[in-house]
């Protein structure tokens, strides 16, 4: 009677053991679906717009002439422009998730951040000051034009130096510790490369 009772106990606690085993690799396949559902999702944006600034920028032109030109003309034109940083998210893959469920970690390797996108809308276009000597013809639609494309350069070679990338970056990581946090991960590590 006691032999077929410890017989009995064994081999329900094998079966116990093997219920477990195969209850952790279910909950271990049902976090690696859902870290590839969200993974797949996140990258069907193609862009993750993170942060946007807005930047007001003076334009002048000084054009005094040549010296067979008599007079001067000046102009100077203020503009508002929209930068917009984020992640471009086009080669981001489960190659870039190091899931390690048993210490509850995932490690995110994200692309740099980079400007998504400057507007200048033209109802933030103002010409500020115009002046124009009686021999000289004033600026023409063109000038102008080509007047706010060198703003506009002269705004996306400031971007370094405004801090939107990085920003953007702390706001990226911020994004992707609260997604997989969500998911049950008490350690969320996020790198660039």
């Amino acid at each position: 009677m006691m032999k077929r009772f410890l017989h009995t106990v064994g081999t329900f606690s094998v079966l116990f053991l093997a219920l477990l085993a195969t209850a952790g690799c279910s909950r271990h396949n049902e976090v690696e679906e859902m870290v590839k559902r969200e993974v797949q999702a996140i990258s069907e944006m193609r862009q993750l717009g993170l942060v946007e600034y807005r930047v007001r920028k003076i334009v002048k032109a000084d054009d005094e002439g040549e010296w067979y030109k008599i007079g001067d003309r000046k102009i100077l034109l203020s503009c508002t422009a929209y930068l917009k940083a984020g992640l471009d998210l086009t080669s981001f893959d489960m190659d870039d998730v190091d899931v390690d469920r048993l210490a509850g970690r995932v490690t995110v390797t994200l692309p740099h951040a980079v400007l998504l996108s400057l507007d200048i809308p033209a109802s933030e276009i103002r010409q500020e000051y115009d002046h124009v000597t009686m021999l000289r013809q004033s600026f023409s639609a063109e000038e102008r034009y080509t007047l706010l494309r060198q703003g506009e350069k002269q705004i996306r070679d400031s971007v370094p130096s405004l801090g939107i990338l990085e920003k953007a970056e702390e706001n990226a990581g911020k994004f992707f510790e609260s997604v997989f946090s969500k998911m049950g991960f008490s350690t969320v590590e996020v790198t660039f490369r």
